[in-house]
């Protein structure tokens, strides 16, 4: 397994994890099957129901707080048990301390934040389910809460063993001098504490600040410095590895982050 940290700004991470050797339960077959459904949502015409259904959905997504998605993309113990090594991918000005003991903080945080949502989640069920009772209508604040609520678990059980290997020694960093061609050194004389990333009140990176996609790419003229790495950038980091999941993953993160940052600036 290999978790990859790329610095956004020169205080703020973005996380992904890449499992190997996963032995997929029954839940997260079941999970898969359903994205692969409402994936091919996709495919309809933009202003057909279902496609206007799917933008919409998509778009509340990538307000989830990125580091949910990255805690679901740590395997569980149950999917994960022949995990015996974990790589953290890292540039070479970051330091191995700090990494480590930001991700271990991170994973106690999210272990009870995930178990707290998923109960709330799942009182929410009953009340949600009420919905079916109209007709012609398919019951989407159900599926989204059925949604949440398996987010939430997997993201707890994913914090749970990233913490399990953390404490028991099966993570190295390693430095990867590829990984620094899109720094260009100019993160060297970071002076920042790391912080992985930002978080709302309840979990949601819902921080748009009035931030457009182009106003992202200009590197957002509220940061006190532009972002090391752009959607570009991620793009051929996720070729050099090999690895297509990495750019969506990373580049949702990216942006929350700006945007948070942004946000934060002009208050």
């Amino acid at each position: 397994m290999r978790i990859f940290v790329i610095p956004i700004t020169r205080s703020q991470w973005a996380l992904h994890c890449h499992p190997a050797n996963v032995t997929p339960t029954r839940l997260s077959r079941w999970a898969q099957t359903a994205s692969e459904k409402w994936n091919n949502w996709a495919h309809h015409p933009k202003d057909s129901w279902r496609g206007r259904v799917h933008s919409y959905g998509e778009r509340m997504m990538d307000k989830i707080d990125f580091k949910e998605y990255f805690m679901k993309e740590v395997p569980t113990k149950a999917e994960g048990a022949m995990i015996g090594q974990v790589d953290i991918i890292a540039p070479r000005f970051l330091d191995s301390s700090d990494i480590l003991k930001q991700l271990r903080t991170l994973a106690e945080e999210r272990e009870p934040y995930h178990s707290r949502w998923m109960k709330l989640s799942a009182y929410c069920l009953p009340f949600t389910a009420l919905f079916s009772l109209v007709p012609f209508v398919p019951n989407f604040p159900m599926f989204y809460n059925i949604f949440r609520i398996y987010s939430h678990y997997k993201a707890k059980h994913g914090a749970h063993h990233l913490a399990h290997l953390l404490h028991s020694g099966s993570i190295e960093v390693v430095n990867d001098s590829g990984m620094d061609q899109w720094y260009n050194g100019g993160a060297v004389s970071q002076q920042d504490t790391p912080v992985v990333g930002c978080e709302s009140d309840d979990g949601y990176s819902t921080f748009d600040g009035g931030l457009d996609q182009s106003s992202i790419e200009n590197g957002v003229p509220l940061l006190e410095s532009p972002p090391m790495v752009s959607d570009e950038d991620l793009a051929q980091m996720a070729v050099y590895f090999g690895l297509p999941m990495l750019e969506p993953s990373v580049r949702r993160a990216r942006h929350q982050i700006i945007a948070a940052l942004s946000k934060e600036r002009s208050e």
